[in-house]
């Protein structure tokens, strides 16, 4: 989980450096779903793009396999980081 979590920081990133309209928004509550909340989001008017959630008690393996291939989407370029 630790491994998907660092690449999915990475690509949030690199998604504010390389989209002029575009950033991620991350959010972490730490309570009994240690939910993780990951947003794209518009930087002119802040509109929700796409949101995912997550749940670390669960830790889908698949699920944060999807969340990186949609930052992947929306990033571009080369995201082998």
């Amino acid at each position: 989980m630790e491994q998907k979590l660092l690449k999915l920081f990475k690509l949030a990133d690199s998604l504010s450096e390389r989209q002029d309209k575009l950033f991620a928004d991350i959010e972490y509550s730490a309570n009994d779903t240690k939910r993780l909340v990951i947003s794209i989001r518009t930087k002119e008017d802040y509109k929700y793009i796409e949101r995912c959630e997550i749940e670390l008690t669960n830790n889908d393996p698949i699920k944060w396999d999807n969340i990186i291939a949609l930052f992947k989407n929306y990033v571009g370029g080369n995201t082998n980081e």
